[in-house]
């Protein structure tokens, strides 16, 4: 009897020690019923959550317990073969802040082999899986340039090679010049529908908006027939278009007088500030240029302003059968206010593009705007590239250092 009693203490106190391991380990432990309540939890558990088990019970009732459609998707037949199953979901905690975890459902069963509780035990992957999803983005990011180099270079030894055939070959490469002029879609983004047949939207941590709006676009089609002012807009816009193009902007749509273009969208870079500064600069230059053209015809001038602003954004095909390229965000409005809110002619920029840009152009300072929720921001007026980095005397187009400086960003 004194060796039984001996063993039975032993017992105990290995369930102590095993209970206590269990109450203060990191990872999150609790016991699950077969309706779906939490029925006991650790500290794991509530750092994981953010609620105490008293917080969860109170905000989870049992007809809404996230883990009712959780037991409901499994097949209980499955244990009757496997000790636990495995595998990963997503949380929302207290804070309403999004997780990742691992699961892992360990059934306890009565003498009858009926499963009447599980034994939970979550793990945290948040940062796993946000590695996860950023490899995938720099793999799929790392082919679509490679395709996009193989077919340049597929392109170019196809145009020598019409170079030397006839007047047909020649004609079969004009009406192939032209299939590419009409489509409206980035290349990149391209590629992802032919290989895909869909193009996912993306989600972009930088990228910097450009906000042209032609101010006095509507009194200009009062004046102007419209036939005419189409083919004015278009002569100037297509001007405006290859600036883009130079600086790796994309130009995303042109509605009524607003021209918007975003740089760091499709691919990702870093230079995307500097290079949508580059552009306002020069596309300031080319309404200036026109607007000398139009006064020696007697027409009237286009008033212009252009707002930056450098920011978060989605970015994907919308459509169906007639398919385009946009954006949408917070970045995107900003960009919109600050040029509904500056003078004529002017370039004004965020505090965000000043703080990527300020080494390389002069700007200044000239107030604070309100923009979404009631938030403050210091605008800054764009005035040139600095000297030692200037081509020109106005400081509009950049000097072989300033491009070498930009190559390597």
């Amino acid at each position: 009897m004194e060796r039984t009693t001996n063993i039975d203490k032993q017992k105990l106190k290995e369930l102590e020690l095993l209970a206590s391991i269990a109450i203060n380990a990191n990872n999150s432990i609790f016991l699950l019923n077969k309706n779906g309540t939490v029925e006991w939890a650790n500290k794991g558990f509530e750092q994981l959550y953010g609620y105490t088990i008293s917080e969860f019970w109170e905000h989870y009732s049992e007809d809404n317990s996230e883990f009712i459609n959780i037991l409901n998707d499994i097949d209980k037949t499955f244990f009757s073969t496997n000790p636990s199953l495995s595998f990963s979901r997503d949380i929302l905690t207290k804070g309403g802040d999004k997780k990742w975890v691992q699961s892992t459902f360990t059934p306890i069963k009565n003498e009858k082999g009926e499963i009447i509780q599980f034994i939970v035990i979550e793990t945290d992957i948040t940062q796993q899986k946000e590695v996860e999803e950023e490899l995938v983005q720099r793999w799929e990011n790392t082919q679509t340039l490679t395709e996009h180099l193989e077919s340049v270079k597929d392109y170019i030894e196809d145009q020598i090679t019409e170079l030397l055939e006839q007047k047909k070959v020649l004609q079969l490469a004009k009406e192939k010049s032209e299939e590419v002029l009409n489509k409206v879609l980035p290349y990149e983004v391209a590629i992802q529908l032919k290989k895909k047949g869909y193009a996912s939207p993306r989600h972009y941590k930088k990228v910097s908006i450009l906000h042209l709006n032609i101010r006095n676009f509507i009194e200009l089609s009062e004046v102007i027939p419209i036939e005419e002012l189409v083919t004015q807009l278009h002569n100037c816009l297509t001007k405006l278009d290859v600036v883009l193009e130079n600086h790796y902007v994309e130009k995303i749509k042109t509605t009524g007088g607003i021209y918007l273009g975003a740089g760091g969208v499709p691919l990702r870079n870093r230079s995307n500030p500097i290079d949508v500064t580059l552009a306002a600069l020069q596309i300031a230059q080319i309404i200036t240029e026109t607007n000398k053209e139009r006064t020696e015809q007697n027409l009237p001038l286009f008033i212009t302003s252009i707002g930056i602003h450098t920011g978060k954004v989605i970015a994907g095909v919308v459509g169906k059968n007639k398919l385009s390229y946009d954006i949408w965000g917070d970045a995107v409005n900003v960009a919109s206010t600050i040029e509904h809110n500056i003078p004529n002619e002017t370039i004004h920029i965020s505090e965000s593009t000043f703080n990527e840009i300020s080494e390389f152009f002069d700007c200044i300072k000239v107030k604070k705007l309100i923009v979404r929720n009631a938030e403050e921001i210091n605008l800054f007026e764009v005035k040139s590239i600095k000297a030692q980095y200037s081509n020109d005397p106005k400081g509009i187009y950049p000097n072989l250092e300033f491009m070498n400086i930009l190559s390597r960003l």
